[in-house]
C-alpha cells in the first residue's frame, strides 16, 4: 500500500512541474525574422553571432504599455551589464509599426521583427500569451531563464 501511495504522490507532483527546456528547440530556431533593413534571418543565425557571451532575448511590442515599462528596467540592466548580447524580438502589428516604434526605444541591441507574431514557432515554444517575455541564454546556448516577464529574474541568474 505504501508503494502505491508513493507512486501516486510522485506522479502528482511530477505532473505539476513547470516546463523548463534546456535549449531552444529546432523549429523556433528556424523561424524567419526580419531585420531593420528588411532582410530575412533566422533566430539560429542571430544566436550564433552572439554565442561568445550571455544573451538576453526580449519579446515585446512597441505599442504595449507593459513592454514600454519593462524597457526602463532593461536600460538599467544594460548600464550595469555591458558585456551581454541583447536581442529584441517584436510582435508589433506590422513591419512599419515596428520601425516607427524603434524610434522611441532607448535600449541598445539587435532588433528584429517576427512577421508571424504570436502564431509562429517562437510563440508556440514560449507559449506566448502575454508580453514582454525574457529569456537568458548562456555562452553554450543553454537556457538559464525561460520565459519570464520580469527583468529581475534575469538579473538574479546573470553570470552564475
Amino acid at each position: 500500500m505504501r508503494i502505491v501511495v508513493i507512486v501516486l504522490v510522485t506522479l502528482l507532483f511530477g505532473s505539476c512541474a513547470v516546463f523548463q527546456p534546456k535549449k531552444i528547440s529546432v523549429k523556433p530556431l528556424e523561424e524567419k525574422l526580419i531585420t531593420i533593413n528588411r532582410e530575412s534571418i533566422t533566430l539560429k543565425e542571430i544566436l550564433k553571432n552572439g554565442l561568445k557571451r550571455e544573451t538576453i532575448i526580449q519579446v515585446y511590442a512597441s505599442y504595449c504599455p507593459f513592454s514600454q515599462d519593462s524597457f526602463k528596467d532593461v536600460v538599467e540592466l544594460q548600464q550595469n551589464n555591458k558585456k551581454i548580447n541583447y536581442v529584441f524580438l517584436s510582435v508589433d502589428h506590422s513591419y512599419h509599426d515596428w520601425k516607427r516604434g524603434l524610434e522611441t526605444l532607448k535600449v541598445k541591441g539587435s532588433h528584429y521583427y517576427i512577421p508571424k507574431k504570436g502564431k509562429g514557432e517562437i510563440a508556440k515554444f514560449l507559449k506566448l500569451k502575454t508580453i514582454p517575455r525574457f529569456l537568458l541564454i548562456d555562452k553554450n546556448g543553454k537556457l538559464k531563464v525561460f520565459n519570464t516577464s520580469k527583468v529581475s529574474k534575469i538579473e538574479s541568474k546573470l553570470n552564475k
